[in-house]
């Protein structure tokens, strides 16, 4: 799976070496696989048509037996309810394998998004630069806050006979309190 990007350039390459099929768009799921039964067996077109799209997908796993074909499209994020079934249905098959891409994340449904985690992302960084907000971790500083604050209610509780051992049992409690919260708020 790569983030804007165009798969064609990864198709000139494996088409020298491997049984590859690239679309642009994704859909329509029944034009796309008569195209792909087409291009495997050199069925007509015309007697493709006429089968629906059950048919042609079964029709496309018995013409390819054990023949591994790879599925190239874009615009992954335009996969509809009834083509995503198709689409996981084929990419559960051994000898079928899917490079995609994707450009607007937001406009993902939600099984269109639990799909797309099947699938490695390649250019991870390009898509964490652009999706991401520029977000500060104040964990830590939230914890030394409450460490200072639970240290001086220590001292201000505490009978202890000596400033020195109130001030080390002050400073210890307020550690172990920061050290709890890293424990359980966890590290980032």
């Amino acid at each position: 799976m790569f983030y804007k990007k165009n798969v064609y350039d990864c198709f000139k390459e494996l088409k020298k070496d491997y049984l590859c099929i690239y679309y642009n768009e994704p859909l329509p799921i029944k034009i796309r696989l008569v195209d792909s039964i087409n291009f495997i067996s050199g069925y007509s077109k015309t007697h493709l048509n006429r089968l629906a799209i059950t048919e042609l997908t079964k029709l496309l796993i018995d013409e390819l037996k054990s023949t591994t074909l790879i599925i190239l499209f874009n615009h992954f994020e335009r996969l509809t309810e009834r083509s995503l079934q198709i689409y996981q249905y084929l990419n559960s098959r051994e000898n079928i394998h899917f490079i995609c891409s994707f450009s607007i994340v937001k406009t993902f449904k939600p099984d269109v998004y639990l799909f797309l985690k099947t699938f490695k992302l390649i250019n991870e960084e390009e898509y964490k630069v652009e999706n991401t907000t520029n977000e500060i971790n104040i964990t830590y500083i939230v914890y030394a806050i409450i460490s200072v604050y639970c240290f001086f209610i220590y001292m201000k509780t505490s009978f202890s006979c000596s400033m020195a051992s109130l001030l080390i049992g002050g400073a210890w409690f307020a550690f172990l309190i920061f050290r709890t919260l890293m424990y359980t708020g966890g590290r980032s």
